[in-house]
């Protein structure tokens, strides 16, 4: 048996490459709300106090350090999706987490990529986070079928699409609270 040495991505991070990691992860969270992709290294690096090559050192790419965040924003969207299941009705528990989901894009351009033209939302290969999103959407739709107050032509499939098109919509939105207007569209199309 060889004794060999753990390769550098086994080895926990030293305290204060968490603390930096952890800093260059929320200034890059705030950066891609306001920018969305377009957000820049430089300016991360600034937000967080760091220099740019300590953001290379944790994240080799921009695409890895997005792809951190949308599984971050992904957790978010199937925690809101948990919330809204504890919702007793069916149909205020799927309506919940569309209003919730276009506040939260109108507030988040970096999140509106991820649901919209990055097509993240609900894809496989997204994570273990993201089969979390899919099982509690599933189920919020399941409900919903079950107490018969959706579409019956409205599956899984259907819901993404929709979900893609309020980001995209919101993306597009120029006035402070369109998005209630664009969810309560997409809810009043979903009812049989």
């Amino acid at each position: 048996m060889t004794n060999q040495m753990p390769s550098r991505a086994d080895r926990p991070l030293r305290a204060d490459a968490r603390r930096n990691r952890q800093r260059v992860l929320e200034a890059a969270r705030d950066a891609f709300v306001e920018d969305g992709t377009d957000a820049q290294m430089e300016d991360i690096a600034r937000r967080a106090g760091v220099g740019v090559g300590t953001i290379y050192r944790h994240f080799p790419t921009k695409q890895a350090l997005i792809d951190t965040l949308a599984d971050q924003w992904l957790a978010d969207s199937a925690a809101i999706a948990a919330e809204a299941l504890e919702l007793p009705d069916a149909w205020e528990a799927l309506s919940a987490y569309v209003r919730r989901s276009a506040e939260d894009m109108m507030r988040n351009r970096g999140l509106r990529q991820v649901y919209g033209g990055l097509g993240r939302l609900f894809e496989k290969g997204t994570g273990g986070r993201n089969s979390e999103l899919v099982t509690n959407v599933r189920r919020l739709i399941d409900r919903c079928h079950q107490a018969g107050v959706l579409r019956a032509d409205v599956g899984f499939a259907e819901f993404r699409a929709l979900m893609y098109g309020l980001a995209m919509a919101t993306s597009n939105a120029d006035t402070l609270g369109a998005q209630q207007l664009y969810a309560d569209v997409i809810l009043k199309g979903l009812r049989p």
